[in-house]
């Protein structure tokens, strides 16, 4: 999401690198709140990878429902999508954990990784 252009040259910079010598995937969820506290080892049930949609170098779960609005299409997406794109912190360190086994048959090396809660996909 066009969201935080402060972070553009950052992923420009980790774009620049090859992945035949340097393997990367960036995590990008909006917001992460932990589920329990304190945390809890071995992780409950109810935490893991099946509680979150995940998609490479595009947001989750996205509609296109205003694009066709001319000049104010895209901000109108943002703003009535952009406040249901959060994750339960747990969620997303086992997401992470889990493609980190993978090692380089991850399908998300060189993508960016976008991730949203299962229950706020309608």
């Amino acid at each position: 999401m066009p969201l935080f252009p402060a972070h553009r040259p950052n992923y420009q910079l980790i774009k620049s690198q090859p992945t035949e010598y340097f393997a990367w995937s960036l995590f990008c969820a909006t917001q992460m709140t932990p589920k329990y506290d304190p945390p809890q080892y071995p992780p409950p049930a109810d935490v893991g990878v099946n509680n979150l949609v995940l998609k490479a170098d595009a947001p989750p779960a996205w509609s296109e429902t205003f694009r066709r609005i001319p000049l104010i299409g895209n901000l109108l997406n943002v703003a009535s999508q952009g406040q249901s794109y959060f994750a339960v912190l747990e969620d997303c360190v086992d997401v992470i954990a889990a493609d980190l086994e993978k090692g380089l048959k991850s399908e998300y090396i060189g993508k960016r990784v976008g991730a949203k809660e299962k229950s706020k996909v309608h």
